[in-house]
């Protein structure tokens, strides 16, 4: 069955105008899902109950269901895992994010305010199978549906109690492998009627899906910000990594990202995952300069999370900052981002379909009743 989650003013028009109702219940419904983020029917106010009886019978308001929720040890992020209507789990991370300015005073760092990001997942597995994902090591299930994607803000949001304010396609799955879907799920998080959050402050991550790229910073009219996986500027090496980049190489792939920045005038940023020994030499410093300064590109530099499949070693706390460094000495704008949600498997590359799968399904054995 549909659901409210996910659908657009003219689908909701359509299902009202169904119904024998007026066009302005549509406003009404986008009003309660998409900028108050209702979660029951019950919750609505404005419409009458005989109304919404009729509504919920053709139509679903949500399609996730909460299974648990779990903290970092040292706070800033917390993971949550939801049950789709079809019986699959999917994970979502709330990171939360103090952002700091030093004072005039001594030099001291005060707080300023924050940003409460919600990383999505737009899949369940994900077909691209980076080495250092645990996402992709697993079977591939099926695409999320735009509603999917949308209500895992909508949930966190409501479950928290905070005010998302950002919002990262980078959880499970390629993005723009299930590109209608991520396209639409863009659309209704910056639409005015929908969550109206700044375009800048959602981020649609890709690993490199070329023919998708170009198509979907032109849909968005380049609003939204596109963050590329790099992790090697070295062909083999990120084969070996990334092994879609058989099919779409660098050659290929900075061909595209450079038309974007001159012809588009869009800005590009890039996420590297540093592994020890694989990734963090000065000739891969010197590739990725030669690769990001004609794009006046922003590298965003993460240190690997281990994972079972990929037995590498993150970079020492040194050997990243000196990598970053020797960015910075080439000119480049670098971002080292700190390791957050390790312990409970949320940081950056360790959301996992089995994983999940067992988790969820240990919370639903330990809720039943003991056998008689």
């Amino acid at each position: 069955m549909k659901t409210l989650y996910g659908s657009t003013p003219g689908e909701i028009e359509t299902l009202v105008a169904a119904q024998g109702l007026p066009k302005y219940r549509a406003a009404q419904l986008l009003d309660w899902i998409y900028q108050k983020n209702v979660l029951e029917w019950d919750e609505i106010r404005n419409l009458p109950k005989g109304v919404l009886q009729k509504l919920s019978g053709e139509v679903r308001l949500t399609a996730l269901e909460p299974v648990e929720e779990k903290k970092a040890v040292a706070g800033g992020s917390t993971k949550f895992l939801f049950k789709t209507p079809d019986g699959h789990f999917l994970e979502s991370v709330l990171i939360s994010q103090v952002d700091t300015a030093d004072s005039r005073e001594g030099g001291a760092t005060t707080a300023r305010g924050g940003r409460e990001t919600v990383c999505v997942s737009t899949q369940l597995g994900c077909k691209i199978q980076c080495a250092f994902c645990a996402s992709g090591q697993g079977k591939f299930t099926r695409n999320l549906t735009a509603g999917e994607i949308v209500e895992q803000v909508a949930r966190i949001g409501r479950m928290t109690g905070k005010k998302i304010t950002n919002v990262v396609f980078m959880g499970m799955g390629e993005p723009l492998d299930n590109y209608e879907a991520t396209l639409k799920a863009v659309r209704i998080l910056i639409e005015p009627w929908g969550f109206a959050f700044g375009a800048r402050r959602v981020t649609v991550s890709t690993s490199g899906i070329i023919p998708k790229i170009l198509e979907f910073v032109k849909a968005v009219d380049g609003r939204v910000r596109l963050s590329v996986s790099l992790h090697s500027s070295i062909d083999e090496v990120r084969s070996s990594l990334v092994p879609v980049n058989r099919r779409y190489p660098l050659k290929e792939l900075m061909s595209v990202l450079r038309k974007i920045n001159q012809d588009l005038k869009r800005e590009i940023t890039f996420e590297y995952t540093l592994i020890a020994g694989v990734n963090d030499s000065e000739e891969e410093a010197e590739g990725v300069s030669m690769l990001a300064k004609p794009l006046r590109a922003k590298i965003n530099i993460i240190p690997y999370n281990p994972i079972a499949e990929f037995p590498h070693k993150a970079p020492t706390p040194e050997a990243a900052e000196r990598f970053c460094d020797q960015l910075r000495r080439r000119g480049l704008h670098v971002t080292l981002r700190q390791t957050a949600g390790r312990d409970i498997d949320a940081a950056c590359g360790q959301l996992r379909l089995d994983r999940m799968s067992k988790r969820a399904q240990r919370v639903t054995d330990n809720a039943q009743p003991d056998a008689k």
